[in-house]
C-alpha cells in the first residue's frame, strides 16, 4: 500500500535535522511487523539528500534528513519490508519555507 501525506510542518533552512516518524501499523496484517526500511528524498530541484533510517520500534521507522539547502516542496518516502516479505510505502510532502 502506498500512502502520500501532506505534513502540516513547515521547515526552515536553519534547521540542521528534520525527523519524520513513519508509522506502518495500519498496513500490517495479523502477525506482521516491519523488518527493515529504506528512505529516499525527492527535492524540488537540485540533488537529493541521503536520509537516515533510525531503529524501528513498534512498527515506526524514524527517518531524518540533515542540512536541507533548497526551499520549496520536498518529498520523503519510506519503503518498509514487512516480515511476510510484502512491501509498504509512505511518502510525506513538506515545505521548506525560508
Amino acid at each position: 500500500m502506498a500512502e502520500l501525506i501532506q505534513a502540516n510542518k513547515q521547515v526552515a533552512l536553519s534547521e540542521t535535522t528534520v525527523i519524520f516518524d513513519f508509522d506502518f501499523t495500519d498496513d500490517l496484517r495479523t502477525g506482521e511487523s516491519v523488518s527493515s526500511a529504506t528512505a529516499t528524498h525527492y527535492p524540488p530541484r537540485g540533488s537529493a539528500l541521503t536520509p537516515t533510517v533510525g531503529s524501528i520500534s513498534a512498527n515506526v521507522a524514524p527517518v531524518s534528513l540533515a542540512n536541507i539547502a533548497v526551499t520549496g516542496v520536498h518529498e520523503l518516502e519510506c519503503l518498509a519490508t514487512l516480515s511476510s516479505g510484502r512491501k509498504s510505502s509512505i511518502r510525506v510532502r513538506f515545505e521548506v519555507v525560508y
